[in-house]
Order: C-alpha cells, then structure tokens, then sequence
C-alpha cells in the first residue's frame, strides 16, 4: 500500500465490508441503535470463520502459483474482505426473507373459533374418489 489511490481503495472496501453487514437480529420488532449493534456484531462473527477460511485456501493457492512467496497483508485483508462482502449480502438476503416469512405467519388470520365446532360453517369441497 503506497500510493494514495491504493489507501482510499482500501478504506472504501473496509467500509463496504461493515456497510454489507449492517443489520439488527432475525427477531427483532422494533430497530433501536442497540439492536443494529447487537445484529452486526452477530452477522459479524457468523460471518467471519468462514471469510477466515475462505481467505486462507487462497492464500496458499497464491503461495503455491508464486513459488512461496506471501502476499502482501494488505492484499491478505483485501481477500479477507472481499469474501465479507459476498457473505454479508447473502447473509442478509437470508435473514430479510426469514423476517418476511416470521411477519406472514404472524400477521396470518386465524380461522374463528365457531368453524373449528360447527363444520357446517366453513363449507369445503366435496371429495370424488374414483
């Protein structure tokens, strides 16, 4: 990391890793400050074994084609990163359509208790078996 243009590239991809895992948790009804901390942090450390191991295989893949040689860390953490940002936008697309799926069955209409007794009041479909 030398040149300037390499610092900001660095920072801008840092920030996008947090900003991809920015979040509350699966179960929270109202957004507070504190439930956004406590939803990255988690995402955070779900998240990171895998970047971690993800970002080692290539590592030793990089040591193994330049005959030894380790990259640079800021090459290390840049592949470290790369790898949040995938797993954070896919950790979020897991989680909203998880919250989506919670709210549906929540706001879900229950059938009146009259129709569970009288079986005449929701009339079904008669069934034809041949």
């Amino acid at each position: 990391m030398q040149t300037l243009r390499e610092k900001i590239s660095f920072v801008l991809t840092a920030l996008a890793y947090l900003v991809f895992h920015l979040g509350t948790s699966s179960t929270v009804d109202n957004i507070t400050p504190g439930s956004i901390l406590a939803g990255t942090v988690e995402q955070l450390l779900t998240t990171a074994p895998y970047c971690i191991g993800f970002t080692f295989i290539v590592v030793v893949l990089l040591r193994h084609i330049h005959n030894g040689q380790r990259p640079p860390w800021d090459r290390i953490a840049r592949i470290f990163f790369t790898f949040g940002i995938i797993l954070g936008f896919y950790f979020n697309l897991y989680n909203s359509g998880y919250r989506a799926e919670f709210e549906l069955k929540k706001n879900q209409v229950k059938p009146p208790a009259e129709s569970l007794f009288l079986r005449d009041a929701s009339p079904k479909e008669p069934w034809y078996s041949a």
